[in-house]
């Protein structure tokens, strides 16, 4: 029930142009403790949607360099991190919608990630294009 409500909200808000994204979404999960949903989007931008407010828009601002493929939050579900084809890693605090995100910059320069995934709250994995698994530790 919850992926089909997900999508159409997503779909909704991508045909009604109420995030101001005209995208294709890749990867849509929903934070741990069920607050928020995160999609990794074809528009390089990842978008947050609050999962207890009718699936709103709660911030689409971060960019990216390219189409993003993967989204993942924190355990904590303070922390969503994105990645995709541009090689980086944004890391965004839920708590602060506007603040911009820190970026990991060529995180696999040799390819495209194709996921993320959170150890803990300050340890993600990342898999590329390149066959390579990365650990990150992040002091946020």
């Amino acid at each position: 029930w919850y992926q089909r409500r997900v999508r159409e909200a997503v779909v909704s808000t991508q045909s009604t142009g109420s995030s101001g994204i005209n995208a294709e979404y890749g990867e849509i999960t929903f934070s741990p403790d069920g607050a928020y949903v995160g999609a990794a989007t074809t528009a390089r931008a990842p978008l947050l949607l609050d999962a207890n407010n009718s699936f709103n828009v709660v911030i689409h601002c971060w960019s990216s360099q390219s189409k993003l493929l993967s989204v993942c939050f924190s355990p904590d579900s303070r922390i969503m991190a994105v990645a995709g084809i541009d090689t980086n890693i944004l890391i965004c605090d839920t708590s602060k919608p506007m603040a911009a995100p820190v970026k990991v910059l060529r995180a696999h320069p040799m390819g495209t990630i194709s996921r993320v995934r959170w150890l803990n709250n300050n340890t993600i994995v990342t898999t590329g294009s390149d066959f390579q698994v990365r650990q990150w530790s992040l002091n946020l």
